[in-house]
């Protein structure tokens, strides 16, 4: 490999190993899916429900008051640490005020492992760079990279939203008017997935009927 500067190494090492390279990543996680899709449903749908029991618990304690808000979150910080997890809280109408803790944790490894996978094979092949790449620069491109199996990840979780508020233990926790389901990052950016309505809601017409809200 000729002699190149650090911004000439960086745009070979980009064009040649990430630029293009998730999309040939679909295609492994779809099949993964197909085959291991009923565990991966039924984990998510139990962390949730474990946030739930928790909640209630906690409720008949006095220590927390109806459920307003619940967010299932990427945790960035995990990717880096090689296993990927959503963190799952769930707070009353004080939101972030709440300092009652309420969460638990699910792994969405089967979206982001051939990111993973790929982190090992970028540490080989940097050093054709002659050190003009280092860890460093890797793990920034891993979080920056880590925005597109985000993506798919929050495409399957809108895929599961009927299942979620289907839950016999979703429906038993006690939620505030309004509450919402969010997906996103970690105290940061969220979207909501659906909104739970009732006739106690002030925001409801007069008349309604107790409903689900699941947003697109």
């Amino acid at each position: 490999m000729k002699l190149m500067d650090r911004d000439a190494a960086l745009q070979d090492f980009l064009g040649k190993y990430v630029l293009e390279a998730w999309t040939g990543d679909i295609p492994f996680i779809e099949d993964y899916y197909q085959k291991h899709g009923e565990e991966i449903q039924e984990e998510l749908l139990r962390a949730v429900e474990t946030v739930c029991l928790k909640a209630a618990s906690q409720q008949q304690e006095g220590n927390k008051g109806d459920i307003r808000y619940m967010y299932i979150s990427l945790l960035r910080t995990s990717i880096m640490a090689g296993k990927v997890q959503y963190r799952i809280d769930a707070y009353d109408q004080n939101w972030f005020l709440d300092l009652v803790e309420c969460s638990a944790m699910w792994s969405a490894d089967f979206v982001f492992q051939p990111l993973l996978n790929r982190m090992t094979e970028w540490e080989t092949v940097k050093g054709a760079y002659v050190r003009k790449i280092t860890t460093m620069d890797l793990e920034q491109i891993q979080q920056i990279e880590a925005v597109k199996y985000h993506v798919l990840t929050i495409a399957f979780l809108k895929s599961m939203v009927s299942t979620l508020i289907d839950s016999k233990v979703m429906q038993a926790m006690k939620k505030a008017a309004g509450f919402t389901l969010y997906a996103g990052e970690y105290r940061d950016e969220s979207d909501p997935l659906c909104q739970w309505e009732h006739p106690g809601d002030p925001n409801s017409a007069e008349g309604a009927e107790e409903r689900w809200i699941i947003f697109s």
